[in-house]
Parts: structure tokens; sequence; C-alpha cells
């Protein structure tokens, strides 16, 4: 946790040095001076001087504010970035399960790169024949914008090998999880033709599997004590 911390303090000064040197660069094509800058977004000269030099701790309104006196337009959005790792994320488990049943012929491996931005494949099958690219979904909140970066990330792979890749959606078999799919069976069928018996006869035979999938999976219940 400290080191995506750390990360993320960076990132943010980063991004911060970036939009304050953009304001700094249109105040001085537009001839404003940091006096009449900070009388127009409503604001104290020191904030637009902190701005300027790259503060992060700006609030979002501020910054919104100022650069709308300069005219600039301000937009934050995110990006598929760097995953979490299988262990912060609670996945590995799941994917211990997949390899231990997993046939000799297919090569298993962890977080594959899978993107320009740090993106990752969460377990990859390399078979002779093709590749399983198993997207692990624990919790289920937007099941069109889940498959579509899974679907990403494959055609990420299958555009930089000579197999096919199959995209797997190995979803945390529960019981919240099936009530949030159960209206889009149609769907599912259509993008994951492949059912959680052909995925799971796929790897342990070796065959290949020859369409995208669904596969519930269940994690191993603690013993009790």
């Amino acid at each position: 946790m400290r080191r995506i911390k750390a990360a993320a303090t960076l990132r943010a000064r980063k991004q911060a040095e970036s939009i304050g040197g953009e304001i700094l660069g249109a105040r001085a094509t537009h001839g404003l001076s940091r006096l009449q800058v900070s009388r127009s977004a409503g604001v104290s000269p020191d904030t637009l001087r902190r701005i300027e030099s790259g503060d992060p701790g700006t609030q979002l309104d501020t910054l919104c504010a100022v650069g709308g006196a300069v005219g600039i337009d301000v937009v934050v959005r995110g990006y598929p970035g760097r995953s979490l790792t299988l262990r912060d994320s609670g996945q590995l488990e799941l994917a211990k399960a997949l390899c231990s049943i997993a046939h000799s012929s297919w090569r298993p491996e962890l977080e594959v790169p899978a993107g320009v931005h740090g993106e990752a494949a969460d377990l990859g099958f390399f078979g002779p024949d093709e590749i399983l690219d198993c997207e692990i979904d624990r919790l289920i909140l937007d099941l069109q914008g889940q498959h579509r970066r899974n679907t990403h990330k494959r055609d990420y792979l299958d555009a930089r090998h000579q197999r096919p890749v199959r995209l797997v959606m190995v979803v945390e078999d529960t019981a919240r999880n099936r009530a949030v799919l159960a209206p889009h069976m149609e769907f599912l069928k259509q993008v994951l033709p492949a059912g959680s018996r052909d995925v799971l006869r796929s790897l342990r035979i070796g065959q290949p599997l020859g369409r995208d999938g669904l596969l519930w999976l269940r994690r191993r219940q603690p013993p009790h004590r």
C-alpha cells in the first residue's frame, strides 16, 4: 500500500506541474497579469502562484476556475492504468485454483502485460494452438464495462501472438454475482458462448476452447475450527 501511495503522490505532482505549466503559458499568451487572472477566477494571487508552480493540493473547483480565467477547460478523467496485482485484489486464490487443474500442455503465466498503460491480463494459459486470457472478476458492478475492459486486453494480446487468444471471464460464484448477471444471460451467451463446463474441460484435457467463455468459480471455504 505504501508503494501505491508513493506512486500516486508522484503522479499527482507530475499532473499538477503539467496543468500549472499550461495555465502559466496561457496567461503569458494572453498577456494577463497574475492579479488580473486571480481576480477573474476569484482566488488569491498566492493561490494562482501555487497552481502555476505545480502544487498538487489545489481543489478541483479552484483549478477549473483558474483554467477558465485563462481560456483553458480543465478536464479530469480516468484512463486504464497499472492493474492491481492478483494478491492485492484477492484474485490470486482463484488463479491458483485454475493453475492446479490445468493440463501440462498449458503454460500458465500470471499478470501478462496487456496494454500500453501498464494493464495486465490476470492469468494467461499459453497452449500450442491458442491462448486463454482469463480475466478474474470477483465482483460484478458494470458487466458491459468490465467485459469491454477485458476485451481490450484480449485484443492487445491477440495482436501480438500468432495463436488465437480466447477471452475467459472468470466470475467468482456468489449469490450476488449470480443475481446481477441473471438479467444479462442472453448477452453473455452471445459474447461468451462457452460455459463453465466447456472451459474446465479445455483446461483439464489440454484441448483448445475455440471461443470466448464464462467460467463460474468458487473460492475455497476456510475450514471450520
